[in-house]
This record gives C-alpha cells, sequence and structure tokens, in this order.
C-alpha cells in the first residue's frame, strides 16, 4: 500500500485526509441517504482544517456552507451557487484564524458512527460543532457577508 500524501492546501494529517476519503466513499455508497449532506461535509471538513496562509476565501466558504445549511435550510446547489456568486461579485475577503479548538468531533468519529443513519446524526452532529466552535464574531461576519451577497431566494428559511 503506498503512502496517502500530504495535502499542503489544508492542515490536516494524511490519517485525517485518508478518513475523509473513506467518508465520501462511505457517502457514496449511501448517496440516497447522504447525498444531501455532500457539501454540509465538505464544509465542515474544511472549516475544522484552515491552514494558516492559507487564501482567505476558504474559510469564508466553509463557514458560508455550514451557515447556509445550518440556519437556513439550504441545500448543496443553493450553497454551490451561493459560492460562485460570493466569488464572482467579491473579492475583500476577511482574513478568519481557526480557533484553537474546532470542536471535538471528527471525520474519523463521523465515519465510525455506523451505518448510513448513524453517519447521517453524526455529520449532522460535527457540522454543528464546527460551527458553534468558530467565534460568534467570524460567524456574525458570514451571515451579513453572505445576506449582503447571496440573493434570498437561496436561503429556504
Amino acid at each position: 500500500m503506498t503512502a496517502w500524501p500530504e495535502n499542503p492546501k489544508i492542515n490536516a494529517s494524511a490519517e485525517c485526509l485518508r478518513a475523509a476519503a473513506d467518508l465520501l466513499g462511505f457517502e457514496l455508497e449511501h448517496q440516497t441517504r447522504l447525498g444531501y449532506l455532500h457539501q454540509l461535509r465538505m464544509d465542515a471538513y474544511h472549516a475544522q482544517h484552515v491552514r494558516k496562509g492559507a487564501p482567505r476565501i476558504g474559510p469564508v466558504f466553509a463557514l458560508n456552507g455550514l451557515y447556509m445549511f445550518l440556519e437556513r435550510g439550504s441545500g448543496n446547489l443553493d450553497v454551490r451557487t451561493a459560492h460562485g456568486i460570493m466569488a464572482n461579485s467579491f473579492s475583500d475577503w476577511p482574513e478568519l484564524a481557526a480557533p484553537a479548538d474546532v470542536g471535538s468531533l471528527t471525520v474519523s468519529d463521523v465515519l465510525a458512527a455506523g451505518g448510513p443513519g448513524e453517519v447521517e446524526r453524526a455529520m449532522l452532529d460535527w457540522a454543528a460543532q464546527v460551527w458553534q466552535a468558530w467565534p460568534d464574531s467570524d460567524r456574525e461576519l458570514v451571515r451579513r457577508l453572505t445576506i449582503k451577497l447571496v440573493p434570498e431566494r437561496y436561503f429556504r428559511r
């Protein structure tokens, strides 16, 4: 077996990257049940693995996805559309530094949760925990920026 390569774009170990890939595989095997969480899984992972010095747009997009899903009820396509709208209409991204504690649940915990129903619940809990781990000021900044840039029709609540 070859070693899993490091990824310099995010703050994650090779083992963590492997667990993320395994969770993606599990999601694909259970697409009917878990497919609606695809973007949420990606945003939770990236919000939990912000690398110091990474492009400023990354943490904003990860938090935007968590906000839109968890607080506004937006799904995969709405979040991806919002990312496109934001990327094409704004460039002065704030610099957000990941908090020291980005939640105790990890991608490995989600993967180890059990069957599709348990993984679904664990993924929702993980995403909520990561969102809540970020400072109130950062979450509020992302809320305001999203509301300013993204048309309301992409918010489901």
